[in-house]
């Protein structure tokens, strides 16, 4: 349990998403069941790596379903504060407002990522060559010090922290 990070998120989501990723999304925030496709691709890596970390025979965290993202609520055990996430439709613009405060293990890394891929892909900002947008941070409970989330050219850039936590990682568009 001593492994939690916390992670802020706050992206806008385009219109042009299909039905069945917004279904997914919505089930990652808690606001619905879990869809019969996860287009997002979050339950990718179990399929792939059912015990987790192949390269560690004890790691057996992960089970055969995948788990939300950011379905947890309430009170914090470790970063203090609220565990938030809210996906609402924007009232004067097409798509959707994202905002997520959540407490992480680097076993929900994997999903993290997948999440964070798609994420920069169908971000508003996605398409703005050459822009930076800051996009949230992640930070080890005990620390002080945060790993920026910079949206840029359609992705956010991963953390060192989870970047070395994944490296198994596919990246689903290559």
């Amino acid at each position: 349990m001593g492994d939690i990070y916390e992670l802020v998120l706050t992206v806008d989501v385009r219109a042009d998403v299909t039905d069945d990723e917004l279904a997914e999304l919505r089930w990652h925030v808690g606001q619905g069941p879990r869809p019969e496709r996860l287009p997002i691709g979050t339950g990718r890596y179990v399929e792939t790596y059912p015990l987790g970390d192949p390269g560690d025979p004890d790691c057996e965290w992960e089970d055969a379903e995948p788990a939300p993202v950011f379905a947890q609520r309430g009170a914090a055990r470790r970063v203090g504060g609220a565990l938030v996430a809210e996906l609402v439709a924007r009232e004067h613009a097409d798509g959707w407002a994202l905002t997520v405060r959540q407490e992480l293990h680097p076993d929900d890394f994997y999903r993290l990522r997948a999440l964070l891929h798609w994420l920069g892909r169908r971000s508003a900002g996605a398409h703005a060559a050459g822009v930076e947008f800051f996009a949230g941070h992640l930070r080890f409970h005990e620390s002080t010090e945060i790993a920026p989330l910079v949206l840029s050219d359609g992705r956010i850039r991963v953390p060192e922290d989870v970047e070395s936590h994944t490296p198994h990682w596919e990246d689903p568009e290559v």
